[in-house]
């Protein structure tokens, strides 16, 4: 009882914490990666995954409210595409590159009837201990996985990391300092392999014009169309979605072939559209 209740008092003072973060940040004009941006992005979030009517607009490709996700990055779409997007019948799920790895998304009821598999390049300070979520650390070009065990992978932002300097922000091994831009194609293979047939595979990455940032590469149209035809190329949809000076909007391809992406790491100054990260994303559902 003790116990809890200290957890409890913990709970709270974190809560208000978060509150006068996020005043600061709404006070301060809601600059992305600025005091309480985190803080402001996790309950925005919450909000979103929690709201079934965002889901149907997703699942449906549907517009987006307007000012949805204003100054917030790219994960403000991502997630709610990929979770609107799951079955919601039991099934085995590989989290390919640990975006899924926080409580409040795995608390999510469609979570409920799925066994999680994060499959991650090295230990991260979160861990979700529940029994249906297992943690696997290793390369995604080369998995310890058995042919066709899953059900759904889920790949979100990750597969532009891959080959790319990792040792930069997701490992401290330096034979992760790489510059193998063609290697992405090994980790769609690998999920092609370990997917069941009749499998599907979500993969979100930042899409736009071509660039090589070190510790990640914006896919452009080629890059996405080599994507697909690795993978299969049979059964494939496509969803792009823009970052516009008020928020985030679903979008036709062509209005975001020129997007370019914003790195906060190599940047001295804001840019006039406040973008936190990418300003356009592909959203690509591929059925085995």
């Amino acid at each position: 009882m003790l116990f809890r209740l200290k957890e409890r008092i913990r709970e709270v003072r974190l809560l208000n914490s978060d509150k006068n973060k996020i005043r600061k940040y709404l006070k301060s004009g809601q600059k992305p990666w600025s005091y309480g941006y985190n803080e402001y992005k996790k309950g925005a979030l919450s909000d979103v995954l929690n709201d079934q009517n965002i889901y149907d607009l997703f699942r449906d490709n549907q517009k987006l409210p307007e000012k949805y996700g204003f100054r917030i990055d790219e994960r403000i779409v991502e997630l709610p595409w990929v979770i609107s997007k799951l079955d919601t019948e039991k099934c085995l799920l590989l989290d390919a590159g640990s975006a899924l790895n926080f409580k409040n998304i795995l608390d999510l009821n469609i979570f409920n009837s799925k066994k999680v598999v994060i499959y991650t390049l090295s230990p991260e300070e979160t861990m979700v201990r529940q029994s249906n979520v297992s943690y696997v650390y290793g390369d995604l070009r080369d998995t310890i996985l058995k042919n066709n065990c899953f059900d759904e992978i889920v790949c979100v932002s990750t597969l532009e990391h891959i080959g790319m300097n990792n040792e930069f922000l997701y490992s401290n091994d330096s034979k992760f300092n790489e510059c193998n831009t063609d290697d992405y194609k090994d980790a769609i293979k690998e999920f092609y392999r370990l997917l069941k047939p009749g499998g599907r595979l979500f993969v979100t990455v930042p899409y736009g014009k071509y660039e090589n940032i070190g510790w990640l590469q914006q896919f452009d149209s080629k890059m996405i169309e080599t994507m697909i035809n690795v993978f299969d190329g049979s059964s494939y949809v496509v969803t792009y979605y823009k970052y516009f000076n008020d928020g985030w909007q679903i979008i036709d391809k062509a209005a975001c072939n020129d997007c370019l992406y914003y790195d906060v790491h190599n940047s001295s100054d804001y840019e006039p559209d406040y973008i936190a990260a990418a300003r356009a994303v592909a959203c690509v559902e591929l059925v085995k």
